[in-house]
């Protein structure tokens, strides 16, 4: 069994909390607009960005697309009248990216673990769908890149997860074979299966779910298992 050399990360979910920024954001949004944010305007907001996103994943349509796509499910179904056509809409949505954006936080836990992680000599490395200029974005915002070697991001690499290629890239510019590599990512699928296709240990972590372990004790438990 071989010696763990490196830790690569999911980001949203994993090591930013995408849900509490984009829920903080999607209510300040709506309340612009004269909606009353509400537990099922969030959940309407979410289920649309998850359907609309994998549209774009799958190729479908342009990340632009999936915004504007988002916009015309949700802000209807919520009695708001909205503007089709495709200028308005990016507009529209840029204000909810920035509001979104003002929200960007990593989790409390995850730099005093990437730096304990990095003094014990391990390589650290993020691997993230989505495009790169927001993905960079967010990690120069919330200080994760920095605190990391290595940053992969499915539009820069050209393939996206849960593809084994995906995988074997981030283990390539970590410098480690991906039998050396544990993973640690939020998705049971584009995660944790995708990184143990690839050779890699993985760990699922659950963030949202009351109780769960924290990134310390995920990491650290896995690495018991593995070493």
């Amino acid at each position: 069994m071989t010696d763990v050399q490196a830790v690569g990360f999911d980001l949203d979910g994993t090591l930013f909390d995408h849900h509490g920024a984009a829920s903080t954001a999607v209510d300040l949004f709506l309340s612009s607009l004269g909606a009353r944010p509400s537990t099922a305007a969030r959940e309407l907001w979410f289920a649309s960005e998850e359907t609309e996103y994998e549209r774009w994943r799958a190729g479908l349509i342009t990340f632009q697309e999936q915004r504007r796509r988002r916009l015309l499910a949700v802000l209807p179904a919520l009695g708001i009248t909205v503007d089709e056509n495709p200028r308005p809409l990016d507009l529209l949505f840029a204000e909810y990216l920035s509001a979104y954006r003002a929200a960007w936080r990593a989790f409390p836990d995850v730099l005093d673990v990437l730096a304990s992680l990095r003094r014990q000599g391990l390589r650290l490395g993020i691997l993230t769908n989505g495009s790169e200029e927001q993905q960079l974005d967010k990690l120069k915002v919330t200080g994760l890149y920095d605190a990391v070697d290595v940053i992969c991001i499915s539009e820069k690499i050209g393939v996206q997860k849960p593809s084994r290629e995906a995988f074997e890239i981030l283990a390539e510019k970590l410098d480690v074979v991906p039998s050396e590599c544990l993973f640690i990512g939020d998705n049971p699928r584009q995660d944790i299966a995708g990184a143990r296709a690839a050779g890699m240990q993985a760990k699922l972590i659950e963030r949202y779910r009351e109780g769960s372990e924290s990134l310390a004790e995920t990491v650290h438990s896995a690495l018991a298992v593995r070493l």
